[in-house]
This record gives structure tokens, C-alpha cells and sequence, in this order.
């Protein structure tokens, strides 16, 4: 039964990172585009964080904490870029 909610939930996620890949081609404003691209990003972390409760991985743990950092940092410093554009 467990597995049915994973399977659920990750391909709710899957249609949301598709309709987010959709709203960054369609897109031509940069800020969107890079709001778009973060949302891709969390989606496939959240997809594979789901993916590791159903699978035992040595590097499990790691790859979140690592996602964690990525997802903190970089985001912020291209919307910073983004927004002024380019300009330091």
C-alpha cells in the first residue's frame, strides 16, 4: 500500500516538473525562466528523495544534503544575477 501513496506521489511530481519544463519553453522573460528552472530542480529532488524510500542506496543521504546546499545557494546568486542584470 505504501508503495501505491510513492508511486502516486512521484508521478504527481513528474507531471509538475513536465508542466514546469513546458512553462520554461514557452516563457521569453528570463525571471520566469529562471523561477521555472528552480522548480524543475526541486522536482527532480523531490522525486528522488520519494524513489529512495522505496530503494535501499548507500548515497542516499548524501545526494539530499548535497541537493540541499545546491538548491540554497545557487538559486540565489543567478535570480540575484537575473534580476540585476548582470550588473555586479
Amino acid at each position: 500500500m505504501f508503495g501505491v501513496v510513492l508511486t502516486a506521489c512521484m508521478i504527481v511530481m513528474a507531471v509538475c516538473l513536465l508542466v514546469g519544463l513546458g512553462a520554461v519553453i514557452a516563457t521569453s522573460d528570463e525571471l520566469s525562466r529562471a523561477v521555472m528552472a528552480d522548480l524543475v530542480f526541486y522536482a527532480m529532488v523531490a522525486i528522488y528523495l520519494v524513489w529512495t524510500l522505496m530503494n535501499d542506496t548507500m548515497i542516499a543521504y548524501e545526494v539530499a544534503i548535497l541537493a540541499a546546499l545546491v538548491c540554497g545557494t545557487i538559486p540565489t546568486l543567478s535570480m540575484a544575477r537575473i534580476i540585476s542584470r548582470g550588473r555586479r
